[in-house]
């Protein structure tokens, strides 16, 4: 799992525990890649959940 600076995360298409955490988490695919080089890798790339007025510590 890699965590990018715009807050979306990358993980790999066969991570399954880390997808159906993020899953739990509010996470949604915003899309998936396949890199064809060498070897062929499949990346799920997803959003972060949206903030609500719940998550504010107020």
């Amino acid at each position: 799992m890699t965590h990018l600076d715009n807050g979306s995360v990358v993980t790999d298409l066969d991570a399954h525990r880390d997808n159906a955490a993020l899953t739990e988490q509010g996470y949604t695919i915003r899309h998936i890649e396949t890199w064809h080089r060498e070897t062929d890798q499949t990346c799920i790339v997803w959003d972060a959940p949206e903030l609500t007025e719940a998550d504010l510590p107020f």
